[in-house]
């Protein structure tokens, strides 16, 4: 599934709509706020659930008094990405991108290991065909001597 065609969770909108709340310089929102209240209206999701993700991901802090603001990693985020959603999508995008990497990589050392069984099967067919050309030297001698004779 491409990035840009997933579905997207109302739950992040949420996050987002706070973060952008935030980000607007609304100065900290209590989480049980009217503000939040208000939002968690046109969302269907879980209010707490939302800002406990966002504490997780270290875009907002809990204040001493319990209401929650932006961190620096918060306003960075909004900053580089303008929203939300781009910064989701631009997480998703890397972690594929890491697995597809990985997966080359794996290819690539497949092939090298078999690329150096195949060198090293093609060095001992040459070291068997000279062995073998070096023993049989004096015996072919002996066949181009007597088939010229005859000549």
């Amino acid at each position: 599934m491409n990035v840009m065609e997933q579905k997207e969770k109302p739950i992040d909108n949420f996050k987002g709509a706070i973060i952008a709340f935030l980000f607007a310089g609304t100065g900290p929102l209590s989480p049980q706020g009217e503000l939040i209240q208000h939002l968690a209206k046109y969302y269907p999701v879980n209010g707490v659930m939302a800002i406990n993700q966002l504490l997780a991901e270290g875009l907002i802090k809990k204040e001493e008094n319990g209401d929650i603001s932006l961190t620096p990693k918060g306003y960075k985020v909004i900053q580089i990405y303008g929203n939300y959603r781009k910064y989701i999508d631009t997480l998703e995008k890397q972690r594929i991108d890491k697995e597809k990497e990985k997966q080359l990589d794996s290819k690539v050392k497949k092939s090298t290991i078999f690329s150096n069984y195949l060198n090293a099967t093609s060095a001992i067919c040459s070291i068997i065909g000279f062995i073998a050309g070096v023993l049989s030297a004096d015996q072919i001698k002996r066949i181009l001597v007597w088939l010229l004779s005859n000549a």
